[in-house]
Formats: structure tokens, C-alpha cells, sequence
């Protein structure tokens, strides 16, 4: 029979735990401290404090599931980027001048009352389906959506339609102060329109002259750096309809984006086909007279 023999009665030294169970001892050898710790606290104190680490543990678990979508009612995952998504935004606004006055397709007895010298003329255009004649602006912002940068490296102007001037009554109010300064003159009766980059001298002085800049590409934008242009495209002869191309590379990618009139193209209209005139002084007196 095998005698089994206690090492402490013998007097002799325990043995000590192994190399590679020392870590782990010191882990236990800390929990046991730290429980020894809580001990003093009490139940009530205890069971507080249990709770309180239920609850974060909760909170932190509720969290990450509903970040993952894998709890009813979980907000949607926000969707991928669109790598074909353009790395700036245009904000485009047409500008007519009145004094350039508007064309409409119709005799003179059909057209609508004019307003008066002072009046907002707004109204009459869109009830009386009136052109914008000689001329038309288009203002357009173009801002990068991030700090990459973005070069715009050119503009053209297209003609979408191009007809013979519009027959009707020209219409406009009489006198009107200088015309405003344009950076960029796009004649429309040349095929293709000729872009003339300069500006016109008729009210210079009251444009400040930082803005008195010919456009010269390339221009580069980001989040925080936006570009303003303006193109005019002005005719004498046909009835226009027209869009602005702006080409542009960011980050390994070019493209050209198509600037209009929230899908449509502009319209401008010569006023070389007009049968009649009609003006409206200072005085709200109206004049008419066939050409």
C-alpha cells in the first residue's frame, strides 16, 4: 500500500505554484482583493452598485445593437457613397435686366396689361408666357462638397434650339440706369456661340474691381473655397435656347457637368422679329408702335 504523506507535517517547504500559473495567480490574488473591498460596503450598498453596472452594460449592449440595425425599429444604415456623386454643388441663378425688356409671341390686344415704370414685372412675365430679349445672365456658385480639391478646367456654351428671332411685341420699360458688369459674353448667333471673356464697360465704376476679372481657367474650389461665374448669352437674331458645359477633375476623376434652368435649357430671344414695340416711361404712360 502506497503512503500518503502531508509535506507540512513533515516540516517541509510547500511547493509553490508553477512558472506559468504565476499570471494567473496574481489575476485571482486581485479579484479576491478587490471582493474583499466590497465586503465592508454592505447588501444594500452591494446590490446598488450591481445595479448600476447592469444598467451600463445594458445601456452599452442596447447601443451597439441598434447601431448594427439588429433591433426592431433601428435607424437605417446610411448608404454607401456614390462614387459616381459629383465632389462639388452648383447653384445656378438666371439675371435679366428689365431694361432689355421681353419678347411675347402674341398681337397686341391679347397681351396682358403692362405694369407700371416701378412696378415688379415678374408677375406680367409668367402670365403673359413673355421671353427675356437681347440678353440673359446666368450666375452659378460652384463649391466642393469636401476639402479635396477641385479644378475646373473649362466652360462652353451649347445651343439646344436655335430659331429665327421671335415675332411678337417687345416690351420694356423706358430709361433704366448702366447695365450690369458680365464676366463672360457668349454671342448666340455664331455656330458655335463665340465666348468673348472680358466685360462690358457700361457701369464699371460701380463694380468693385476685384470682381472686375476676365474668367481665365483653371479654377480650383473645395468646401471652403466657392467660385462665382457669370455667362450672358445675348443675340439679335435668333430664339435661343442654350446650356452651359463646365468641365472639372478631382482626386483621378474629370467630367463635364451641364448647368440649366432646373432641367430645362435658358431662353433668350432677338429682338429682330419683333412687330411691335412698347415702352413704359417714369411716368407710367405707355407707349406703342408697330416697327
Amino acid at each position: 500500500m502506497t503512503e500518503v504523506r502531508d509535506a507540512a507535517a513533515d516540516g517541509a517547504e510547500p511547493a509553490g505554484p508553477a512558472p506559468e500559473d504565476e499570471p494567473r495567480q496574481r489575476w485571482h490574488d486581485r479579484a479576491r482583493a478587490w471582493l474583499r473591498r466590497l465586503k465592508p460596503v454592505g447588501p444594500p450598498t452591494g446590490r446598488w452598485l450591481a445595479g448600476v453596472l447592469a444598467a451600463v452594460v445594458t445601456t452599452a449592449v442596447t447601443a451597439w445593437l441598434l447601431a448594427w440595425g439588429l433591433l426592431p425599429g433601428s435607424p437605417p444604415s446610411p448608404p454607401p457613397d456614390d462614387p459616381d456623386a459629383l465632389p462639388f454643388t452648383i447653384a445656378v441663378r438666371t439675371e435679366h435686366d428689365e431694361t432689355d425688356g421681353w419678347v411675347v409671341a402674341a398681337p397686341l390686344a391679347e397681351i396682358p396689361a403692362r405694369p407700371g415704370w416701378r412696378d415688379d414685372w415678374s408677375p406680367w412675365v409668367r402670365e403673359a408666357n413673355a421671353v427675356p430679349a437681347s440678353r440673359l445672365g446666368v450666375s452659378f456658385t460652384v463649391q466642393g462638397v469636401s476639402e479635396a480639391q477641385v479644378t475646373l478646367t473649362d466652360l462652353r456654351v451649347r445651343v439646344a434650339a436655335r430659331r429665327p428671332a421671335l415675332r411678337g411685341v417687345f416690351a420694356v420699360p423706358g430709361g433704366g440706369g448702366p447695365s450690369a458688369y458680365r464676366w463672360v459674353d457668349a454671342d448666340l448667333d455664331e455656330d458655335p456661340p463665340v465666348l468673348h471673356a472680358g466685360m462690358f464697360t457700361e457701369g464699371e465704376g460701380s463694380v468693385p474691381a476685384h470682381e472686375r476679372r476676365e474668367i481665365r481657367f483653371p479654377y480650383r474650389v473645395s468646401l471652403t473655397d466657392a467660385e462665382t461665374f457669370l455667362v450672358v448669352g445675348h443675340t439679335e437674331r435668333c430664339d435661343c435656347e442654350w446650356r452651359v458645359e463646365l468641365d472639372w477633375a478631382s482626386q483621378g476623376r474629370t467630367g463635364t457637368v451641364t448647368i440649366d434652368d432646373a432641367g430645362r435649357p435658358f431662353r433668350v430671344t432677338g429682338i429682330a422679329g419683333a412687330h411691335t414695340d412698347c415702352f413704359t416711361s417714369p411716368e407710367d404712360i405707355e407707349e406703342c408702335r408697330p416697327r
